[in-house]
């Protein structure tokens, strides 16, 4: 990990102050980075006493936004025509992201770090633990694999170059060589993932920190409420039924409607990705991105091998 911040240096890192970027912030600290960047959605998020107290030790600048909803939805058009998707969850979690690097390019910053892939190559994701020994290694393989984050095409989007020493191909192969017992384990009485990194880097602030993923520690879950306050069902309902009929789309609730009304407005009928070709999503007729799997990436629906809709609203 030492190696790999240095052959990845960055002006500045995406600092929530989860496991990950604990263990990144004092390597990154020894390379020159000085800046740390955190987004909340409102002031009382999850991820702003771990962050701060990471950045005071450090003595770093650290940059912290509190903001309202409607002003994170600021990004969402760059966001969505950037990852080509109205999927709530992604969206919700790459609004953070898009904020943050919005931030560092408007302050100056051209190299951001993230501690991308480090729940991917580590099991952070609490469905990988009750696997079995063979199919768990199989499923890390495949991820380490297939694994994408947002934070590369959005902060290209931004102007600002994303760095990821988690990814880097050495920490990859160490990963996939470490057996399931060196990523899962019993602490305290409670199951845990990404046991080697804690046990590597003891002087992490936030070694034993629950994982929450990037809604909940940033607190942008808050959008599933904010759009559901402002959206009266029966307009909710009236929309439903005249997308499902004019676009074929399946709309499910107020957020999914707010990010497809921002997806519309940004490609139009022009969206670059086939539909209705050789695999469509049955959600809305986009093609799925390969044979393998059952998860849509553009509105999110799964199982996403049902029947498609048809242009009288049924399947």
């Amino acid at each position: 990990m030492e190696a790999s911040v240095r052959r990845h240096p960055a002006e500045a890192l995406l600092l929530s102050g989860g496991l990950d970027t604990s263990v990144l912030a004092p390597l990154a600290d020894r390379n020159g980075t000085r800046t740390a960047i955190t987004v909340l959605v409102g002031r009382s998020a999850p991820d702003r006493g771990p962050s701060a107290r990471i950045a005071r030790e450090l003595r770093w600048d650290h940059r912290v936004r509190a903001v309202a909803p409607a002003e994170l939805m600021e990004v969402a058009p760059t966001v969505v025509r950037t990852l080509r998707t109205f999927e709530p969850i992604e969206v919700r979690n790459s609004l953070v992201i898009a904020f943050a690097l919005r931030d560092a390019a408007a302050f100056g910053a051209r190299t951001v770090m993230t501690g991308d892939a480090a729940d991917e190559l580590f099991a952070g994701y609490s469905f990988l633990w009750t696997m079995p020994p063979r199919a768990f290694a199989r499923y890390m393989r495949r991820m380490a694999a297939t694994m994408r984050f947002s934070s590369v095409p959005l902060g290209a989007a931004f102007g600002v170059e994303v760095r990821a020493p988690f990814a880097d191909p050495s920490i990859v192969r160490f990963a996939l060589r470490l057996p399931r017992r060196a990523k899962i384990g019993t602490v305290r009485g409670r199951t845990v993932g990404k046991l080697a990194l804690r046990r590597a880097f003891p002087e992490a602030a936030s070694r034993w920190r629950r994982k929450d993923p990037i809604e909940v520690g940033s607190g942008s879950c808050r959008l599933t409420r904010y759009f559901a306050a402002r959206t009266p069902r029966s307009e909710l309902l009236r929309a439903r039924r005249e997308i499902l009929a004019n676009d074929r789309v399946d709309i499910r609730d107020a957020e999914h409607l707010a990010y497809y009304r921002v997806f519309r407005a940004a490609f139009g009928e022009d969206v670059p990705i086939p539909r209705f070709a050789s695999d469509p999503c049955g959600g809305c007729g986009y093609e799925l991105p390969d044979r393998r799997t059952d998860y849509c990436r553009v509105c999110g629906a799964f199982p996403a091998r049902r029947r498609p809709i048809t242009r009288a609203g049924r399947p």
